[in-house]
């Protein structure tokens, strides 16, 4: 199996785009057993960094994801929140099931930092009831823990 990120047009010069994209490929490789969930992933997700005021499509198809820049088309979930709780979601301790499992006291401070982005509305997920699965399965192949 092989893995294939690509950058879209104009996403070279989008640095959260360029940035998700080598985490991806350094996490896959390193974690090889987070592969059946990143060829399982099929459809869009835009992530949205408005304090960066930068936006970014990732769109997964069968082994293969292209970063794109900017929301392209309609995403089937999208995360707005601040550039720093969108990188602490990839240092996020997650289970089986991409629910959060904090295991030390950094991996607890990133959860509550991330909750509290939650409860203060500056971090918001939309369409992630429709399409749990799918977000776990993007957490769990974005968290650098687990």
């Amino acid at each position: 199996m092989t893995v294939s990120i690509e950058l879209g047009p104009g996403a070279e010069d989008n640095g959260l785009a360029t940035m998700l994209a080598e985490l991806m490929r350094q996490n896959l490789a390193q974690n090889p057993h987070k592969l059946p969930d990143f060829y399982a992933l099929r459809g869009k997700f835009a992530i949205v960094a408005d304090d960066a005021d930068v936006a970014l499509t990732l769109r997964f198809a069968f082994g293969h994801l292209c970063v794109l820049d900017g929301i392209v088309g309609s995403p089937d979930v999208t995360i707005r929140a601040t550039s720093d709780v969108v990188m602490a979601l990839s240092n996020m301790p997650v289970g089986a099931f991409g629910l959060p499992i904090p295991a030390s006291d950094q991996d607890r401070e990133v959860v509550r930092q991330v909750a509290s982005a939650f409860r203060a509305r500056s971090f918001r997920i939309f369409g992630a009831l429709r399409h749990f699965g799918m977000l776990q399965r993007l957490t769990r192949v974005l968290s650098v823990n687990g």
